[in-house]
């Protein structure tokens, strides 16, 4: 609704929950429409943040604040049973796991507040493949559909793949590139069967 010519109104706080580019877009967003105060809360810090650099640094100038090492834990109504406050608990970085990724812990008893017109979440999504899985041919791979990276063709010889349920999540110039690549696999299979 941001881009309309009719875009919805934001409080006056505004809290996003989240690290990735969506959640920086988000906040610049809720900036632009007026909000007095917009804070992104993420649960790693500034290092471990998946949002691009460049990203981030724009919404620092558009005066968009952040909360590292926070995480959300209940969203608290006001008086109107509209948001009135995010809870969170404060976390530090563990160890490493076997990914070599340390995973953020909570601190016990370091409970607070942020006061809050809105909460806008900003949480990422997940590949949906188990509708894919059975089908003879596909492989799927960390998650991911397996494919001819030249051609977009998965191991079936008419199903093509591309975008995020093949590169894990990228942008949306790299999977219109997969759809360009695989049409021209398409194209090209279908003449030398005519």
């Amino acid at each position: 609704d941001y881009k309309t010519e009719d875009p919805p109104a934001v409080g006056g706080r505004v809290v996003v929950i989240g690290g990735g580019n969506t959640a920086i877009d988000a906040a610049n967003a809720a900036k632009r429409l007026g909000a007095e105060e917009v804070s992104v809360i993420y649960r790693r810090t500034e290092k471990e943040m998946p949002a691009f650099t460049f990203e981030y640094e724009h919404s620092k100038t558009e005066g968009v604040q952040f909360l590292w090492l926070t995480q959300p834990v209940a969203i608290h109504a006001n008086g109107a049973g509209r948001a009135g406050s995010v809870e969170c608990v404060r976390m530090q970085m563990g160890q490493p796991d076997s990914s070599g990724r340390r995973s953020p812990m909570p601190i016990p008893a370091s409970n607070f507040a942020i006061g809050c017109d809105m909460v806008i979440p900003s949480l990422g999504q997940g590949r949906f493949t188990s509708l894919i899985e059975d089908l003879p041919g596909i492989a799927i791979s960390n998650g991911c559909v397996v494919v001819d990276r030249a051609t977009g063709r998965t191991g079936h010889p008419k199903y093509y793949a591309g975008g995020d349920c093949v590169n894990g999540g990228r942008e949306v110039v790299d999977a219109a590139a997969d759809g360009k690549r695989a049409a021209l696999a398409m194209l090209q299979a279908l003449e030398q069967d005519s």
